[in-house]
């Protein structure tokens, strides 16, 4: 006997049919398809607008610079190798001119996130602003930052190695005297030029180099004394900042040769330690 869904209280929707649902289904799918060509058509791509300032900024305190020579760093190579090291000499020339930072120029010079880095530390100073916002807002133009100075003036310093013995040791560093540097930064127009100039003064009293202010020094620190605003300086200054600092190469013979991660590990550590002391 055939079933009467009216009987069983069974209404049926004509929403529901397959029919119905296929129907819908293509009007769904045509339908949004339309308007994503629509938002397509109509969607603009604003680039951001991006300015920048020229500033030339003066050392308020000798600049120190420690670099990793390229034979330093191939010796820390053979560590992590486990291979063995003999301890040279010190020629406290050689390792003055080895310490100073050179672009391929041959220039004295500074890494431009030196003076980011110190605008970005002094930012946590100021009420409101905030430094991951400012990190991608903030850009030191060129690969290099050349200063100008009066005098080098060899230092020597006595540190004392991590472990525990604590063994003192002579650091050798070149310290360049009422030295100065011209630098062009570019922001985000979220950010305004007087707010840039600011944080670049502040950053000052950071400092750049070694052992400024910012790890318990007194070096390194500057102010900003003019704005470059001609573009024939302007156009001189990226060109100056446009040079590369001087590379370190990997050695050959390391190229195929394996790295022990134990030793690696612990000259890690014991290297964390010795910067601590010498900074």
């Amino acid at each position: 006997m055939p079933t009467n869904r009216r009987n069983l209280g069974v209404t049926s929707d004509p929403a529901t049919t397959p029919t119905t649902k296929k129907r819908n289904l293509r009007k769904d799918v045509t339908g949004n398809a339309g308007d994503a060509m629509r938002s397509a058509q109509s969607l603009v791509i604003e680039q951001p607008n991006i300015l920048s300032v020229g500033i030339e900024v003066a050392g308020t305190a000798d600049l120190i610079q420690n670099r990793f020579s390229q034979k330093s760093v191939e010796q820390m190579l053979r560590s992590h190798m486990g291979l063995s090291v003999q301890r040279e000499r010190k020629k406290p020339r050689e390792v003055l001119e080895d310490a100073t930072v050179y672009n391929v120029d041959k220039r004295v010079a500074l890494p431009p996130t030196g003076f980011k880095l110190a605008m970005l530390s002094a930012a946590t100073q100021i009420k409101g602003m905030k430094k991951t916002q400012l990190g991608i807002a903030l850009f030191v133009q060129g690969n290099s930052i050349p200063i100008t100075f009066e005098t080098m003036v060899p230092r020597m310093d006595i540190t004392r190695t991590s472990g525990i013995g604590r063994t003192p040791d002579v650091r050798f560093r070149p310290s360049f005297q009422n030295w100065k540097a011209r630098l062009i930064i570019q922001f985000a127009d979220t950010v305004t030029v007087q707010t840039v100039v600011d944080l670049l003064n502040r950053a000052g009293q950071v400092g750049v180099g070694e052992w400024r202010p910012e790890k318990n020094g007194t070096f390194g620190t500057f102010k900003v004394v003019r704005h470059i605003d001609t573009a024939q300086e302007l156009g001189e200054v990226a060109a100056e900042c446009a040079v590369p600092l001087v590379p370190l190469r990997i050695p050959d013979w390391a190229l195929d040769a394996e790295i022990d991660p134990e030793v690696l590990s612990k000259i890690f550590s014991s290297q964390q330690g010795e910067e601590s002391e010498a900074a």
